[in-house]
């Protein structure tokens, strides 16, 4: 390990986070992206009692364990967070992918103003954006008062090369 530079310790250090730094995580190394998905939404929906609509198109079958990881937590994150914040109230999950993975969870809860939140400290918000955007993604947050909320992530389906000096 001895010349890697900050790319490479900063790729490193996000697989550790991902896949040691949350609470306990299922056994998904062994499933699909729609599989790992499935999961974290019918694990939801057991523990709330909440329907969940769940969509996917051009799914691939495989991706990189943090991409799995990313996208399982992210999941997981954002539906509890409408769960706590909007009553679970009209959510749906939709998943495309050929390139990358694009997510989207959205409900029909009342909103709220993504600068206030942003500014407030939230850790939900700002732990999905930082897992997301560690992994080369992007992640954006679209609600208003009265509006309900998207969040939106891309996730990169393969995982930077790194040099094995």
């Amino acid at each position: 390990m001895g010349n890697l530079g900050i790319p490479e310790l900063l790729i490193i250090l996000c697989i550790i986070i991902l896949v040691f730094g949350a609470n306990r995580l299922p056994e998904i190394g062994r499933l699909s992206l729609t599989e790992t998905a499935e999961r974290a939404v019918r694990d939801y929906e057991r523990k709330t009692g909440q329907p969940v609509t769940l969509t996917m198109s051009g799914v691939p079958s495989d991706a990189p364990l943090p991409c799995k990881i990313a996208l399982y937590r992210l999941l997981q994150e954002s539906l509890a967070n409408s769960f706590r914040h909007a009553g679970g109230v009209g959510q749906r999950v939709t998943i495309t992918g050929a390139n990358e993975l694009v997510v989207e969870i959205a409900d029909a809860g009342p909103g709220f103003d993504p600068e206030a939140v942003t500014s407030d400290g939230r850790l939900g918000l700002v732990g999905m954006r930082e897992r997301v955007e560690i992994l080369g993604g992007a992640f954006e947050v679209e609600s208003a008062r009265g509006a309900g909320t998207v969040i939106r992530a891309c996730l990169p389906l393969t995982m930077p090369e790194m040099d094995s000096e």
